[in-house]
């Protein structure tokens, strides 16, 4: 449940900034801040569409469970969940594709302009969170995730002209690192609302009490998976295009 919950929550919440860096690349005051929001939500809508999808599908299995054997008869409607949330991993371009979209054309453009901003809001929003004892060391965790995202970046740049397969093998966990990481902003972002709003002793207490105990779970088990993903990145493409296709033909 608390999986679901930080998730959930979370990728809410990404939904609604990358909706808001739709607005401001249209309506923003000045140039600079229309092209900044504008390269952030260009590459960040892959990893909005194709990692919140693919553990938007992982928490509704995750929620079947919950009912047992119950969610697995039509009565209680888990099954028809599971069904619909799978579509959503294959339509508007299956996740595969959105993951070398990423890799393949997002990461490289403008000289990596996008990316470079997403590293600096990051760098930013943790330096700033430090500063606040309830929120130090889940801003400590994002920046260790962000610093695989960065080092996974670096290896794709040294790897990936010598061998495309270097990337295309990589591409998935790459997008899930910059999932972790997106979500770890909002879990900030958000963490600073709660903060500030219990500060202030306005609004429902309980409720920002539970953004930062779901903020706190996030940080201790979702960004250590950045680290994992780096290492799978890192494997390179031997292995996996060792094999003739014959090797996959069926007796």
């Amino acid at each position: 449940l608390m999986d679901a919950k930080a998730y959930t929550e979370g990728m809410r919440a990404l939904c609604l900034w990358g909706a808001l860096q739709v607005d401001l690349s249209h309506k923003a005051a000045n140039e600079a801040d229309r092209q900044m929001a504008d390269d952030l939500i260009s590459l960040l809508t892959p990893v909005i569409k194709g990692y919140g999808t693919d553990k938007g599908f992982d928490t509704c299995v995750q929620m079947q469970q919950v009912f047992g054997g119950h969610g697995f008869i039509e009565e209680w409607g888990m099954s028809q969940f599971v069904r619909d949330c799978r579509i959503t991993q294959i339509y508007e371009g299956a996740n595969g594709v959105q993951a070398m979209d990423l890799v393949g054309r997002k990461l490289a453009q403008n000289g990596g302009r996008a990316v470079q901003a997403l590293f600096a809001l990051v760098d930013q929003e943790c330096a700033a969170a430090k500063a606040k004892p309830e929120l130090e060391k889940l801003a400590g965790q994002v920046e260790k995730a962000c610093g695989e995202l960065k080092a996974a970046t670096m290896w794709f740049m040294q790897n990936g002209m010598t061998n495309p397969n270097n990337v295309g093998a990589g591409a998935h966990h790459y997008m899930h690192i910059m999932g972790v990481v997106a979500l770890g902003l909002m879990w900030l972002k958000m963490g600073e609302a709660a903060v500030a709003a219990l500060a202030e002793g306005t609004g429902d207490k309980a409720f920002y009490e539970t953004k930062l105990t779901t903020a706190r779970y996030y940080g201790e088990r979702f960004t250590p998976d950045a680290g994992a993903l780096r290492r799978k990145i890192e494997t390179g493409a031997e292995a996996m295009m060792a094999l003739p296709v014959e090797a996959f033909a069926t007796a």
